[in-house]
């Protein structure tokens, strides 16, 4: 769904139609889906720590599934078990085992039937080579089902898959805890590639915060969410990639492209988590036209239902996705809100149709507090910043929000808009000068603190036309940022010690 801003411009944040239902096989979300502290350049809040597979715990026992296996054969690699669903479930298997399935495609749903633990490790579940697994019904199945797919279980490393042609997701992790998705590769799932949710309970509080400790690593999610035709259309909900109710998670070093609704969504209470490094296109093919809701950030943190804090945003390329970038927002004001909040090292560009939908760079909504946007570079989409503290969801208006060392260059519609958000904090940032305000709006202000901002003919990137958004020696970029940032933008996207020269540069990139 979408609202329309004061000049017209349709926009989007994403009403959703929750309905509670009893039924666990009915998707509660039919078209979507804090700790408070003051506002700090000088701490951090640490992302709880998530446990990774090491050898020493993974040292166990190896056992084999291959298409010219039998299920009546031991799991050696001479003589192979036949379905990987037999094998995850086999009673030989313990904690630290590991199971490699060899080339060749499978077609079967392979629902984790057990755990490992903290003690022994994980249980690897690992492609050979090339293994391709296909849903045998991609029509028929429902919500929460996945090709692969767990209820209550933990301590699983599924590792190197390729995922395609579901009917609902391609990996779906229920109440998990101590997972690790890596190296897979889904492609034309029905709903989304990757997702962890709730089991049963979509009532909303700390209840709906069932699953802890996941780590989805270097997948390529493509063609998500692939059977929805648009509004109304019950199939394929959800996102491309979704962290929902997860305390403690990493998304990191995933590449998205070709969805029709949104990319990365963490939302629903998540919490103490990052996403980071990630390579975002594409999304919001549906969602983004008129046949959706002219909206679906390519990112999203929406604390929904639950309370959602602590989590860092940073080093992502988003770029040409049919809507917009990075929003931060909170669909129920009532349940849950969204706070403490960092996004840093991020390039964003080229995002969103004008006249369709928002296409906006980074946005702060409603129900938000306490939110750091510090030296990103956002350039091309139809606006850069918008901040708008009383959209329609109702609830209180944003507030310590800081947009601090940004670029902001060559929007096509505006720069922006900001308006109804308190204790502003909007400062250092470089603008290109094709419009003549920094931003639209400017009502419902208070306490706003802002100071050195720049216009510029030309930010003066190594290649505009080429998205090389890296500094050349002209910019005025160059030892003009503020250096009072968080310890943890004290390095720049690739790495560079910031604060180098005469000051800190802005932008994701220091010269």
């Amino acid at each position: 769904m979408n609202f329309t801003e004061s000049s017209g411009l349709q926009t989007n944040v994403l009403v959703d139609a929750i309905t509670n239902s009893p039924n666990p096989l009915v998707d509660p979300i039919q078209t979507l889906n804090g700790a408070s502290s003051s506002l700090s350049s000088s701490s951090t809040p640490t992302p709880l720590s998530i446990e990774s597979p090491s050898p020493a715990k993974n040292s166990g026992n190896a056992y084999y599934v291959s298409t010219n296996g039998s299920d009546d054969n031991p799991g050696t690699s001479d003589k192979p078990w036949k379905t990987v669903n037999y094998g995850v479930n086999k009673d030989i298997v313990k904690a630290g085992d590991t199971i490699l399935v060899q080339p060749g495609t499978y077609t079967e749903l392979i629902t984790l039937g057990k755990s490992g633990n903290s003690e022994s490790g994980y249980i690897t579940l690992k492609a050979n080579g090339n293994v391709t697994l296909r849903d045998p019904d991609p029509i028929n199945g429902g919500f929460r089902e996945g090709v692969i797919q767990s209820a209550g279980k933990g301590y699983w490393n599924i590792e190197g898959f390729r995922i395609e042609n579901s009917s609902w997701a391609g990996i779906s992790l229920r109440d998990a805890n101590n997972m690790i998705i890596q190296n897979n590769h889904t492609y034309e799932t029905g709903a989304s590639g990757i997702i962890v949710l709730p089991e049963t309970y979509y009532g909303g509080g700390e209840a709906e915060v069932t699953s802890k400790n996941i780590k989805v690593l270097n997948n390529t999610v493509e063609r998500a969410n692939w059977r929805w035709q648009g509004n109304g259309d019950d199939n394929g909900t959800q996102e491309a990639l979704s962290i929902w109710g997860v305390d403690g998670f990493e998304v990191a070093n995933n590449t998205l492209k070709e969805g029709k609704r949104e990319g990365i969504d963490a939302k629903v209470g998540s919490r103490n988590g990052s996403i980071h490094d990630n390579t975002v296109s594409g999304q919001a093919l549906v969602s983004g036209t008129p046949r959706g809701y002219n909206g679906g950030p390519a990112i999203y943190l929406d604390g929904n239902r639950a309370d959602m804090f602590n989590i860092d945003v940073y080093n992502n390329v988003v770029f040409n996705n049919t809507a917009d970038g990075i929003v931060i927002a909170d669909e129920a004001p009532n349940q849950g809100d969204v706070s403490n909040i960092r996004v840093y090292n991020n390039v964003i560009y080229g995002n969103g149709i004008q006249g369709m939908n928002g296409g906006q760079g980074i946005t702060v909504t409603s129900n938000v507090r306490n939110v750091e946007i510090v030296n990103n570079t956002i350039a091309k989409n139809v606006q850069a910043i918008v901040i708008d503290g009383t959209d329609y969801t109702g609830g209180y208006r944003s507030h310590d929000i800081m947009v601090r060392n940004n670029i902001f260059a060559d929007s096509t519609y505006r720069n922006g808009s900001i308006e109804d958000v308190n204790n502003l904090t909007f400062d250092n940032n470089l603008f290109s000068d094709k419009f003549e305000k920094l931003y639209d709006g400017g009502s419902g202000l208070g306490n706003l603190k802002a100071s050195n901002n720049t216009m510029v003919k030309s930010v003066e990137f190594a290649s505009l036309d080429g998205n090389n958004f890296h500094l050349t020696s002209a910019s005025k970029a160059i030892n003009t940022g503020s250096p009072e940032i968080g310890k943890y933008a004290q390095f720049d996207k690739d790495g560079k010690q910031r604060n180098q020269g005469g000051g800190v540069d802005i932008g994701a990139y220091e010269y």
